[in-house]
């Protein structure tokens, strides 16, 4: 299944879309880059012509003839981008990459290259709800309870408020969650709800 994101975005000629079933899209002129996620917090600008960045949860270019590839199964997909099409960007985050700061990371390589943080738009893709993401108190020692609801005395954490959060911090908040639910949806794999080791690939591309 197909899932496209494109109209939401509003940036002309950028597109952000994704598959179920490990289909490719059908690119004319774009490579397509691509991480070995390991939940970590390790932070890539493209240089060169390496196809996959291996140990690397967010990749970034200003190359239009790149198409970035990410692959989740709960996990949020974060799309970076601008409107001055300078940049753009995927971001791999669970609660260790937010733990451990992948989103700082990526904010201070982007400042790093001298891109502008005002101009900055943010979109989270299909990824678990609050509702459905139980947490241990280790888990949810590492962020601040605002971010957590209790229920029938287990503890439910959202990762979309966090990664919202951490972006504000900087003074981002052009930011659109797509609020779809990876555990809800049948449609989309789960690792929480099905023990899955498939996964949804999304990717992130100017088609100019």
């Amino acid at each position: 299944m197909w899932i496209d994101y494109s109209k939401k975005i509003h940036i002309k000629n950028l597109n952000i879309i994704f598959n179920t079933d490990n289909q490719l899209p059908s690119l004319e002129s774009n490579t397509i880059v691509s991480m070995g996620q390991t939940h970590s917090n390790n932070v890539n600008f493209i240089e060169g012509s390496s196809k996959i960045y291996q140990s690397t949860d967010a990749l970034f270019t200003s190359n239009k003839n790149i198409a970035l590839e990410i692959k989740v199964a709960d996990c949020m997909p974060i799309f970076l981008f601008d409107k001055k099409a300078s940049f753009f960007g995927a971001i791999h985050a669970g609660w260790r990459g937010l733990r451990d700061g992948i989103i700082e990371n990526s904010i201070e390589l982007l400042k790093k290259n001298h891109f502008k943080l005002d101009d900055m738009i943010v979109f989270i893709g299909p990824s678990i709800s609050q509702k459905n993401f139980e947490v241990q108190n280790d888990v949810m020692s590492y962020f601040d309870s605002k971010f957590s609801i209790v229920k029938d005395e287990k503890i439910f954490l959202s990762l979309q408020e966090v990664a919202i959060d951490k972006f504000a911090s900087y003074g981002i908040c052009n930011i659109t969650d797509i609020n779809e639910c990876t555990y809800n949806n049948l449609n989309y794999h789960s690792y929480r709800r099905d023990k899955t080791d498939k996964r949804m690939k999304g990717w992130i591309y100017y088609n100019e």
